[in-house]
């Protein structure tokens, strides 16, 4: 029988990308707190990841003729003393990227970046998901391939973290104070300066995380380089409190109201806002306005659109060799929670569902805990039968896939 590994989606997490940094440790005392480099002597490290080879690939991806996502494709350059130039990604009269242009315009100092990239790569929506699902705030992944002796932006501070993945070839990062600590998106953008700065190489293989705040620049030398900036944009507690007054408006009146007439020209009537407040104190204190928050930001981050992962039409071809003993799994990628209403359990993943009666609840909690399980150890008031037909349902519906010895039987290799 021949052996085969899951699919690479069960490394591309937070422990792969901080290796050998544990991650409890870097929860503890970096994450939104200091810069940290993680060096490597590997160059092949994220071989897993597109590379240099892929970056034309992803070009006609993004940009190519009417994809939403061509407002994703920039080429920039910015020079020391002097305002940064950019130039429109051009398509050639059947929609395809003109490739020649962008490499004219690369041999010439721009930069090539491609924002998005877990909504058109899987194996970069796979780790997306991942980071996602351990962190529970919503990951972007953007691309950035730089000439040798060229810088594709400016010194400037970004309001979510990051992590810089070195693909291939060397970037010097210059890392400065932060102005203000944990800066919020829309924040008024001033020019950056550089202030107490410390110096980071980065080679293939290397990660920098640069909580956000921290101004910055990159730079090559010698050579040129590609990297990935993962950015993770955090859920903060000024959001969880808009969301709070946002379901206890659903319930409370005084929140819907309008604000007085000619409020701008007199104070505001403190005694009514004391009055909301402790009303939104109690609340909160009772703990069933934090889980409908919750619950409200779980359904944003699940809606958040990324590129299907990599290999389930393999498992759709193996559905009708599925018995009991068969071992199904879930990719670590693929987030999901069961939420469960008067008279409905719902299991719920992506942007899809599949619900039923509410004596599911232990069957789908089951799932939902379990990245790998055979067919018949499924809990709850289900005949072998109807597991299997709840099985194949959620592996038509993307959400389980079929092991690789299960793959095998279908395909008469065993």
């Amino acid at each position: 029988m021949a052996v085969r590994n899951l699919p690479v989606s069960r490394q591309l997490n937070l422990d792969w990308i901080l290796h050998p940094v544990i991650t409890s440790d870097f929860l503890g005392s970096d994450w939104e707190t200091r810069p940290l480099l993680v060096a490597r002597d590997d160059i092949d490290y994220f071989a897993s990841l597109p590379g240099l080879n892929e970056v034309e690939e992803l070009i006609a991806a993004t940009c190519g003729g009417n994809s939403p996502t061509r407002a994703d494709m920039r080429i920039i350059r910015s020079d020391r003393g002097e305002r940064p130039s950019e130039l429109d990604a051009q398509l050639h009269g059947n929609g395809t990227p003109d490739i020649q242009a962008i490499y004219r315009a690369y041999q010439n100092g721009y930069s090539v970046v491609i924002n998005g990239l877990h909504r058109t790569s899987a194996a970069i929506a796979d780790l997306s998901r991942n980071l996602e699902g351990v962190l529970h705030h919503r990951v972007g992944v953007n691309l950035y391939l730089t000439p040798r002796r060229g810088q594709g932006f400016a010194p400037h501070v970004d309001t979510h973290d990051v992590f810089i993945l070195q693909l291939h070839g060397v970037k010097h990062w210059r890392v400065g104070t932060p102005s203000k600590d944990l800066p919020l998106p829309g924040a008024e953008r001033r020019p950056v300066e550089l202030v107490d700065c410390s110096d980071f190489t980065l080679n293939p293989g290397d990660v920098l995380y640069l909580p956000r705040g921290f101004p910055h620049e990159a730079i090559t030398s010698d050579s040129s380089s590609l990297h990935l900036t993962v950015g993770i944009h955090a859920y903060r507690w000024v959001d969880f409190m808009i969301e709070a007054f946002g379901v206890m408006a659903g319930n409370d009146v005084r929140l819907r109201g309008a604000l007085p007439p000619g409020f701008l020209d007199g104070p505001f009537e403190t005694q009514r806002i004391s009055d909301i407040l402790e009303s939104f104190t109690s609340a909160v204190q009772d703990g069933a306005l934090a889980e409908q928050v919750k619950a409200r930001i779980g359904d944003k981050l699940f809606k958040e659109g990324k590129a299907a992962g990599s290999g389930h039409f393999r498992s759709l071809d193996s559905i009708q060799s599925l018995n009991s003993e068969s071992l199904v799994f879930r990719t670590p990628s693929l987030f999901c929670k069961v939420r469960s209403t008067s008279g409905e359990s719902r299991i719920e993943f992506a942007t899809n569902f599949v619900a039923g009666p509410e004596y599911l609840d232990p069957t789908f909690n089951f799932i939902a805990e379990h990245h790998k399980f055979a067919v018949h150890e499924i809990p709850g008031m289900l005949s072998a039968q109807e597991k299997l037909d709840l099985v194949i349902r959620l592996v038509g519906e993307g959400l389980l896939q079929i092991t690789p010895e299960t793959e095998e039987v279908a395909d008469g290799r065993r």
